[in-house]
């Protein structure tokens, strides 16, 4: 007879509940009873269930072939019943992100106050506040969403702010926030000891605090950007307030700052020279919001754009922000980095200077406008880059305006007194010459003006038409320049493109006013508040009003889109000072450049793409970000 021949763990485990021997029955069975009566005496029994050393014996009843098939059934069935578990267990159960993991990111600068009130001009300053510190709304995109705020509600026709707080905020040292620190913090601003550059956005601004919870902001007129303002960090008064304004700054408390934010300071090294070398910061299980993921989150300063790429190439750092197409390019193609790309509200403007005896010619400005080619600037940003056609980065695109038209622009230069000579390919001043004009002046003049063209000669005392176009050290820049003096160059400009660095450019475009035409990458910021460019009361000091622009119209525009209440004014104001401007033609409005935010590919569930407010609103989604994953019931 064949025999069936198991692993022997498996034998001793299948034959166990078979092969152990019964206790006997002292009332039935005697000491000295034989096996057979034994067997007798088990079988009769009246117990309706078999007991194991009953079973026993069953397969001493079963022939060989039902063995096997016996055998195999349990064999199966203990397959299925472990398949079976699999199975569901898959199906309830998945990868998801969980707490841990550090994430290291490349900052360029040093960082030097960290607090709300002094975080301005800094981008390092800017992005730690951004993680430490909370305010009482947030930007959510471009809107505005509350934060510590809870509730809030207007009224007295947009004059008056009541705003409630949430129950559940507290700052890193376990003290509540409540109106105190929201008192404390905007009268801190209001201070002109403190000197903070927010001053001016909460002039005249007064509060009320009704209870812990509960404060009232009255303002002179209706502000519909004043949520905005109120998106910066609360400070807490029981820290701050002993200090003396005038030397808030020079409080440890710039380095060890306490806020209510999502994360808070753990440590920061620093050589011998002072220079800090990172911060650590950690994780706030006490946080009000959504929890992040990533426990922790250090900063890395470097001194320049490139010393930070060489960080992230090498590994180091697991990210660095605002880098450019042409330093992607150098980096090359990799499959352990992701690009997220940047969209803020800015633009790069080419700005004329109105006092400049040439370009106070509005046909000129408007010829050299028609012979812009934005696609072409949207190459010299390697692609990195949206066009626009007006002041506001995110408004409407007029298509009519994106391609060049050489043949009106000439004909523009040609009216304005710039004619071509016969013996050259750079214009030259030859005035406008006034006939009469039975029927249409505008032709008889353009036509008059041919004629003489057609006739002029060049020679050593000509006056051409000469462009030079300033602008800060950046490649992008460059590029831009560099394509704008070939299609200024091909109705007939002589265009020189001039490098310097940003503080020269400023100077020279509004303190001393001698830059003829500047090209920059402005950052109108999240307000899009047009008032610093086009201002008639910044035309004549140092101001961001590079053009030198002074007209009544603008500043009405500018003022109607003040005085809105609604989003529907809003649009309807902003729609009517971009027509009004666009009249007056002080710029060339360009493009939007897109900046890249290069990430490992060990950091997950970051977005391909995001429109910010702000530099330091990168930060938005990181909570979604994680490093760590675990196994999670569903």
């Amino acid at each position: 007879m064949n025999k069936i021949h198991l692993p022997s763990f498996l034998n001793r485990i299948f034959r166990r509940p078979f092969s152990r021997h019964p206790k006997p029955r002292t009332e039935e069975l005697l000491d000295n009873a034989d096996p057979d009566h034994a067997l007798v005496v088990s079988v009769t029994s009246p117990d309706r269930i078999p007991r194991m050393d009953q079973l026993r014996y069953a397969m001493q009843l079963l022939s060989q072939n039902e063995r096997r098939v016996l055998l195999g059934a349990a064999v199966l069935l203990i397959l299925s019943l472990c398949t079976a578990a699999t199975l569901f267990v898959q199906s309830h159960t998945g990868r998801q992100p969980a707490v841990g993991g550090t994430y290291t990111e490349a900052l360029i600068g040093q960082p030097k106050f960290l607090n709300p009130l002094d975080a301005i001009a800094n981008d390092p300053d800017r992005d730690l506040v951004r993680l430490v510190y909370s305010g009482l709304f947030k930007y959510e995109g471009l809107e505005t969403v509350p934060d510590l705020a809870e509730s809030y509600v207007w009224s007295d026709e947009g004059k008056t702010l009541t705003v409630k707080l949430r129950n559940d905020i507290f700052f890193h040292d376990g003290e509540q926030v409540s109106t105190d620190d929201v008192r404390f913090t905007i009268e801190s601003i209001q201070d002109q000891n403190r000197k903070s550059p927010l001053e001016s956005q909460f002039r005249n601004v007064k509060l009320e605090a009704q209870d812990d919870k509960t404060i009232i902001f009255r303002l002179e007129k209706a502000d519909m950007s004043f949520l905005s303002k109120l998106t910066v960090g609360l400070m807490p008064a029981h820290l701050w307030q002993d200090l003396p304004a005038v030397s808030a700054r020079l409080s440890d408390l710039n380095l060890k700052p306490v806020g209510s934010g999502p994360y808070r300071i753990k440590a920061f090294t620093r050589d011998s020279q002072g220079s800090i070398h990172s911060f650590t910061l950690e994780r706030d299980d006490r946080y009000y919001g959504e929890k992040p993921f990533i426990k922790t989150v250090v900063f890395q300063f470097f001194v320049d754009r490139r010393q930070a790429l060489d960080a992230f190439k090498s590994g180091l750092v697991d990210a660095v922000a605002f880098i450019n197409a042409t330093d992607i390019e150098k980096i090359g193609a990799s499959q352990r980095l992701k690009n997220i790309s940047l969209e803020l509200p800015q633009e790069t403007v080419t700005f004329f200077n109105l006092k400049d005896k040439t370009l106070a010619n509005k046909d000129v400005r408007q010829a050299l406008s028609l012979a812009v080619n934005r696609e072409d600037i949207v190459d010299a940003f390697n692609g990195s880059a949206q066009v626009v056609t007006g002041p506001f980065p995110f408004g409407p695109i007029d298509a009519s305006t994106t391609a060049s038209n050489l043949d009106q622009a000439r004909e523009l230069l040609t009216k304005a007194g710039w004619a071509m000579p016969q013996n050259g390919n750079i214009r030259i001043w030859v005035g406008t010459k006034k006939t009469a004009a039975p029927s249409s002046k505008t032709k008889t003049a353009t036509a008059a003006t041919s004629t003489a063209a057609d006739t002029v000669t060049a020679n050593a005392s000509s006056t051409q038409l000469t462009l030079t176009i300033l602008y800060p050290d950046d490649p992008d820049l460059q590029n831009a320049a560099e394509a704008l003096k070939r299609q200024w160059s091909l109705i007939g400009a002589q265009v020189n493109v001039e490098s310097a660095p940003l503080d020269d450019v400023m100077r020279r475009a509004t303190r001393e006013r001698t830059a003829q035409i500047t090209l920059l990458s402005i950052f109108i910021g999240p307000e899009q508040d047009q008032t610093p460019f086009w201002w008639s009361g910044g035309a004549t000091v140092r101001s961001f009003n590079i053009s030198g622009i002074a007209n009544r119209d603008v500043d009405d525009a500018l003022q109607a889109i003040k005085n809105s209440t609604t989003t529907e004014a809003v649009q309807a104001a902003r729609d009517k000072f971009t027509a009004t401007l666009a009249e007056q033609l002080p710029a060339i409005f360009l493009v939007k450049p897109v900046q890249h935010y290069l990430v490992s590919n060990t950091i997950n569930g970051e977005k391909d793409d995001s429109t910010i407010a702000a530099p330091y609103e990168r930060f938005n989604d990181l909570a979604h970000w994680y490093i760590k994953t675990g196994l999670q019931w569903k």
